[in-house]
Parts: C-alpha cells; structure tokens; sequence
C-alpha cells in the first residue's frame, strides 16, 4: 500500500529542518499530525472487493510465506491428525 501525504510548504519545511536537527520528537509529531486526516479518510472507505484473480495471488503468496517460515525440514500432519477422530481421539 501507498500512502502519498500532500504537506504544505511550512510543515514540509519544518520536517525538513527537525530531521537535519535529529529532533525526532517534532518529526514524529509532524508526520502524525500530517498522516491523520489521511488515516481516518482511509478507514471511512468501505473495504475493497477482491476478485478472484487477487485472491488466488494473494493466497498463493499467503502459502509461500508460511512455506519459507517452515523451513525444509518441516514434516506436515497426517490425514489422521487432522480429521475428527484424530482432533477428539484423548476427548470421550
């Protein structure tokens, strides 16, 4: 995601000179001060529809992830340890 901040002119300026001062607290406060009425716009916008192409992608790199997280040596679980009598065998 892409977020553009459109600044004035005085405010970039003044996050211009508080980061060359290294006053990371006035350049924490600018930014926030700036990102907020962008934040709330973006959560006032109802969520995006995905079609299915955007879903397969995005499900595809969701599995890549957790493959590369795994590692090479990961040993998935058996049919058995994921179905009901395997889930609930210690249950009555």
């Amino acid at each position: 995601m892409v977020i553009t901040i459109d600044l004035p002119p005085e405010v970039e300026a003044q996050l211009r000179e508080s980061a060359s001062r290294g006053d990371s607290e006035t350049v924490r406060r600018l930014l926030a001060d700036a990102l907020t009425p962008t934040v709330e716009a973006l959560l006032r916008q109802p969520p995006q529809e995905l079609t299915d192409e955007e879903f397969e992608r995005l499900a595809d790199e969701l599995a890549d992830m957790v493959d590369a997280a795994l590692g090479p040596d990961h040993q998935p679980l058996s049919d058995y340890a994921v179905s009901r009598e395997g889930l609930y065998q210690d249950h009555p």
